[in-house]
């Protein structure tokens, strides 16, 4: 017995030893297994990656406004990946055709028996059996479910071309705000250049002036703290356009090693809109409130179909078969046909109140659809309202400015004058400049957020589209009345931009020029 015992926990022993070795070794070949999926995982995103780089467009040369929305619309990924949806609803639109068009199934079978019964000499059946079929059902009824389902396909189509448009609206506004945004930090770059230029020139100066007995250390050490603050922000306009830059070609999907010199310049057009006249555009032009509008009849036809399962469903029918033994005597061992048609009607009584649960969340989703469309168009009212307050301070701004601007001219020149005759000290020499620099920025800020104000203007009323060159008040006009494609229609042959390598792919070509 204690024998048998020892046997017993010597087993036990050595079967947890076994496992805790088999424990450790199967630890060690997870970590390298997962340690080899790291690596390759790695070499794949490596490889993607110089695949990546290949297939980028390079561009160079001129860059205008619309040659840049141009090849944003076409390059950007954003939009590459949202053209799928089209392509999504396109079939849901093409499947929903079944409700209403026959199905038609052909199938065949073979099937070896054991053995099959008999009577003396006759045997009823054959151990090998072989059948063809043709099956075609036709739907004729649903309670109003064949009508739901094509009508909520093809209105699921008209949402989905909204959805897109809203894309595009966001795509137009993100690569026209980092367009102008370049353009405002090269003229703030410009400002800080010439700031550095002009206090090298006066430490220049003192420092001469010093040598003649007429300035002081002081006045040498003043000069060099101003020009070390230019040279400050000067340093931090370099930084702010490159990431500008950086921004811009990634918007527009292409490659970050493109040469590009931006042709528009920053312009101040005035225009003139009217609270009725935005909120009439918004309203027939907004994506967003026209997919509002579609989604509460998406959901009116989701409401039927869930409704029509409280009414019988008739289809008809027509089978055909041809099998071996033959289908109407068993004792035949030989092909027969056999043919049946006719009408099933089915009336559901009980589906533990499936329906009624499925009626009930269809007529909150309604009810929330109808709660959207109210909120978008208090929304839209707001944004408009903002914009236009933006538009009406950013006139107000650039007008202060010029003035602004003039006055700082005059007050450097003034001060330069008086502190070469010794009227003026250094320090006045120094605010003068200063507030010159302040101004130069100040104006050119001034309008580039009136060209963001008019932007937000355009993109709350779902107007933008890609400007023309050398656009004027007119056209600003007219553009805000136009109601855009889903997408437009662009070619990369009527951009002025040289496009050293465009392998775009040829499907999303085909989608955006549709």
């Amino acid at each position: 017995m204690k024998l048998e015992k020892n046997k017993t926990l010597t087993y036990a022993a050595f079967g947890v030893i076994s496992v805790f070795i088999c424990g450790c070794v199967s630890s060690e070949k997870y970590y390298k297994d997962v340690t080899m999926s790291r690596e390759a995982a790695y070499q794949q995103w490596k490889n993607q990656k110089e695949q990546e780089v290949k297939s980028e467009v390079v561009i160079s040369g001129q860059l205008s406004i619309e040659d840049a929305l141009k090849l944003t619309l076409v390059n950007n990924k954003i939009l590459q990946s949202i053209a799928q949806e089209k392509e999504i609803a396109r079939g849901g639109e093409i499947a929903s055709y079944s409700a209403i068009l026959p199905s038609v199934l052909i199938s065949a079978d073979y099937v070896r028996k054991d053995k099959v019964a008999s009577l003396g000499p006759i045997t009823f059946g054959d151990v090998d059996n072989y059948s063809t079929s043709l099956m075609v059902r036709q739907p004729i009824f649903a309670g109003g479910a064949i009508k739901g389902t094509i009508n909520a396909a093809r209105l699921f189509s008209l949402l989905t071309d909204q959805n897109i448009r809203t894309v595009v609206q966001e795509v137009i506004y993100l690569g026209q705000n980092a367009y102008y945004s370049v353009l405002l930090n090269q003229h703030l770059m410009e400002i800080s250049t010439d700031a550095v230029r002009s206090s090298q020139a006066h430490l220049d100066s003192v420092k001469q002036k010093r040598l003649n007995g007429v300035a002081s250390d002081f006045d040498v050490v003043r000069a060099e703290v101003e020009l070390s603050n230019f040279q400050a922000e000067l340093i931090q306009n370099k930084n702010a356009i490159n990431i500008a830059r950086a921004n811009l070609l990634k918007i527009m999907g292409v490659s970050q090693d493109s040469d590009i010199t931006l042709s528009d310049e920053l312009v101040y057009v005035p225009v003139n809109f009217t609270m009725e006249d935005v909120v009439q555009k918004a309203y027939s032009s907004r994506p967003d409130l026209l997919t509002r509008e579609l989604d509460i009849k998406y959901q009116k036809e989701l409401l039927d179909i869930s409704n029509s399962r409280y009414w019988p469903t008739v289809s008809a029918y027509y089978e055909r078969m041809r099998s071996k033994p033959d289908p109407h005597n068993g004792t035949i061992i030989d092909w027969g046909n056999l043919w049946s048609a006719g009408v099933i009607a089915a009336f559901p009584i009980f589906d533990g109140f499936a329906r009624e649960g499925e009626v009930i969340q269809q007529k909150a989703r309604l009810k929330q659809s109808q709660i959207r469309l109210i909120d978008s168009e208090e929304t839209t009212i707001f944004q408009l309202n903002k914009a236009l307050l933006s538009i009406q301070n950013a006139v107000e701004f650039v007008e202060s400015q010029k003035l602004n601007l003039t006055r700082a001219t005059e007050g450097l020149r003034l001060a330069e004058v008086g502190y070469d005759e010794g009227i003026n000290t250094q320090v006045e020499m120094i605010d003068a400049q200063s507030a010159l620099t302040e101004a130069r920025s100040n104006y050119y800020q001034s309008i580039y957020n009136h060209i963001i104000a008019k932007l937000d203007l355009h993109k709350a009323m779902g107007t933008l589209v890609v400007p023309e060159t050398g656009t004027k008040e007119k056209s600003e006009n007219q553009a805000a009345s136009e109601v855009p494609a889903v997408l437009p229609q662009i070619s990369s042959a009527d951009s002025g931009t040289e496009i050293i390598n465009n392998n775009t792919k040829k499907d999303n070509e085909n989608f955006l020029m549709n």
